[in-house]
């Protein structure tokens, strides 16, 4: 495998004080995040259009990104790509005991336990189920996974009611001054309800007990929304 090394180099010479790239040298880690949410997104994209040249093309630029992080790490003194690719082989051989040591799982379901298991010894100091879970998340995707992570501890039904009963009572008590003549829950063009958003969410999890995809059942409906807007346009 030559590409990687020769990957490492153009990165190296675009990092150079001599010679090398003014923009690149410019860029930190905070700098460039965007740029990897951007070009994750790119990467669901080509996914979902079932294109392998387009894959493999989105696929290239995330692992530049992660090339350019390391390099720009390793000028830091913080950590280089190596140190990067030896934390993510030990960490899988971690949590597939049932490959590289003497468990044994014969089932998805068997899997998705003894991965936890050992994501849960590694993250044994964490204080809570949702520690780790990116707040840069977009808020469905983190709702799904919140849910997730409640789900695994068991009470995912109790937590989610208690916070669905508090938004129907506060919407209740929102909408009696319609009743009165007022105004009622409507509120500026943009402006946050946290009841309306506490009822989105109500249908997030219930969708999510059916087995129903939430992330990927609204960006298939956004798909027909765009369709439907240019064949109007």
């Amino acid at each position: 495998m030559t590409a990687l090394p020769d990957l490492v180099t153009v990165v190296d010479r675009l990092l150079a004080e001599d010679g090398g790239c003014v923009w690149n040298r410019a860029q930190t880690h905070a700098s460039l995040a965007r740029y990897a949410v951007e070009e994750s997104y790119e990467l669901v994209d080509a996914i979902d259009d079932g294109d392998p040249d387009d894959v493999r093309e989105e696929l290239g630029d995330l692992l530049y990104q992660v090339v350019l992080h390391a390099g720009i790490a390793a000028r830091a003194g913080e950590f280089t790509l190596e140190d990067v690719a030896a934390g993510v082989r030990d960490k899988m051989t971690r949590r597939h005991p049932h490959v590289f040591g003497d468990e044994t799982a014969d089932t998805v379901e068997d899997v998705v336990r003894v991965w936890r298991a050992a994501k849960a010894a590694e993250k044994s100091t964490r204080r809570s189920v949702f520690d780790g879970v990116p707040r840069a998340m977009p808020p469905l995707e983190r709702a799904v996974k919140l849910l997730e992570r409640l789900d695994e501890r068991g009470d995912a039904d109790a937590v989610v009611a208690s916070v669905v009963g508090a938004g129907r009572e506060a919407r209740g008590a929102s909408s009696a001054p319609a009743a009165a003549g007022g105004t009622g829950g409507a509120g500026e063009a943009g402006g946050v309800d946290a009841a309306w958003g506490i009822a989105v969410l109500g249908e997030v999890a219930a969708a999510a007990q059916q087995g129903i995809d939430p992330v990927a059942s609204l960006r298939a409906a956004v798909s027909a929304l765009e369709a439907a807007g240019r064949r109007v346009g």
